[in-house]
């Protein structure tokens, strides 16, 4: 199955290039390594270790001005003491437009890291990050000097006769006051029905929506420390089931978070206060909740700790220490996470 594909993919490029000779062409081939450990099960989590690396190999084709790109490419993860299987495997695909003074399109299947600020894990937890490196669906994104927007949306599952619709919309903007700055995450996530409906005792179609309007402050060389970015504001989840309760549930809280660097180390500590988040528990992670699952603490604590062995144009390779504190639960993870980018698209 997999020698087809990589034949299809082959085929379908160098057709594709024959008229286009006097474009530009790309490549690149990029691996993601992780290992990922978690010490002691609590009524938050269970522990659980995540090991593999992600082999990411794309090409691509771009109008002379850089403007127009066509990528495609293959994503295969090899976890470790799994056997390889098909639904680790993926096509990757998207067009991208890029106006070099302040816009860019994306369409297709591309990497979550091609966003312009990655979502925290009060919107996606570190295994979704593992296991779901893609989008699929459009990212529109402005942004000048003085800050930047950006739209997405994600569709996740197409409705069939086993598996429901589902899908993420949302939001990520930052707006730069001189030396602070005001912003906003948040999405919504739709779970909806199959093609056989839902029955009256499962669970209906679902509404979530998170948002987070912060202001923050980031400056460089504060005293012994190299950079420091703070931001506080509001966590608000709105929960609803329409077959069940049928009503909405605003769940409410203050979040605060601080990112520093010291030469090769990383510093981040977050703290949240409020209501518990998730109303409807752990039937939902993965389907319509998508944040971590600490946060259906009333309080929660979380810092990582983090070295950079090495970091240049071609790789990065970083370990660390996260601490969780939740709700009189402590829970420590032992991380260590590779990047490598080879080539240019």
């Amino acid at each position: 199955m997999t020698k087809k594909i990589w034949i299809i993919v082959a085929a379908g490029w160098l057709l594709a290039c024959q008229p286009v000779l006097a474009q530009r062409f790309g490549w690149e081939a990029g691996a993601y390594g992780f290992f990922d450990n978690s010490e002691g099960d609590d009524k938050y989590r269970l522990a659980d270790t995540f090991s593999g690396i992600r082999l990411e190999p794309r090409l691509s084709v771009s109008s002379d001005d850089g403007r127009h790109k066509l990528v495609g490419g293959y994503d295969f993860l090899l976890e470790s003491g799994v056997k390889p299987k098909l639904g680790t495997q993926h096509i990757v695909g998207y067009y991208q437009y890029e106006d070099k003074k302040c816009f860019r399109f994306l369409m297709g299947s591309y990497p979550r890291r091609l966003q312009r600020e990655q979502m925290r894990d009060y919107m996606l937890c570190d295994s979704l990050r593992y296991f779901r490196p893609n989008m699929t669906g459009f990212d529109m994104l402005y942004e000048t000097e003085n800050g930047y927007v950006e739209a997405f949306l994600d569709w996740t599952f197409k409705r069939d006769s086993a598996v429901r619709e589902q899908f993420m919309v949302g939001v990520l903007a930052r707006r730069n006051v001189g030396r602070f700055h005001i912003g906003v995450q948040g999405y919504y996530y739709h779970y909806a029905k199959m093609l056989r409906g839902v029955k009256e005792n499962e669970h209906g179609i679902h509404d979530n929506l998170l948002v987070h309007p912060y202001v923050g402050m980031k400056r460089q060389k504060v005293a012994f420390i190299d950079s420091l970015d703070v931001r506080a504001g509001m966590l608000l989840n709105i929960d609803r089931d329409r077959f069940t309760d049928k009503k909405f549930h605003f769940m409410p809280g203050f979040l605060a978070e601080a990112d520093a660097t010291v030469k090769r180390f990383s510093l981040s500590q977050l703290v949240y206060l409020g209501r518990r988040q998730q109303y409807y528990g752990e039937g939902g992670f993965g389907k319509y909740y998508w944040g971590d699952t600490y946060y259906r603490s009333p309080w929660y604590s979380r810092t990582d700790v983090r070295y950079t062995f090495f970091s240049d144009r071609y790789a990065t390779l970083r370990a660390g220490l996260v601490f969780h504190l939740a709700d009189g639960v402590f829970r420590w993870n032992q991380q260590l996470t590779l990047s490598v980018r080879i080539g240019e698209l």
